[in-house]
């Protein structure tokens, strides 16, 4: 445990909070549909969607947890999948010149895992707290 707490540094902060908005806007979005089109008003957005949302998330966290601390994934029998590199077309950033700004891609596998995994917490917080809020009221 204390491992994964000296993994994470400040520059992981910028890569965790872009993944933690990106999942919660999926997730969202994913309710929002799931709300719109298949419940028939018998359950609540906020107050059983979220706390679903916020469940998963915290399978994914735990996911992450696992791997981090060794377990390998059995479907691919251990082998990593070699990513292309995306060509960027992005200039610099005038104002940042001389800060390099690191993003999720750039992180070594560890530091991944520690962001997918604080992202993964972060996420479950922002959708598990407004229900249960809900759920108390």
């Amino acid at each position: 445990m204390i491992k994964m707490f000296s993994l994470y540094t400040s520059y992981m902060i910028r890569p965790t909070i872009y993944k933690t908005v990106m999942k919660s806007a999926v997730m969202l979005t994913l309710l929002m549909l799931w709300d719109r089109y298949v419940n028939e008003g018998m359950l609540s957005l906020v107050r059983d969607g979220f706390f679903l949302g916020g469940v998963c998330f915290l399978g994914l966290a735990w996911v992450s947890y696992l791997r981090l601390d060794g377990v390998k994934n059995p479907l691919t029998g251990g082998k990593k999948q070699e990513k292309k590199k995306k060509r960027r077309l992005t200039g610099d950033i005038a104002d940042y010149a001389d800060q390099h700004i690191v993003s999720f891609e750039e992180l070594d596998d560890e530091e991944r895992l520690a962001c997918s995994m604080g992202s993964s917490l972060a996420a479950a917080l922002l959708f598990l707290i407004p229900a249960l809020v809900i759920l108390v009221l």
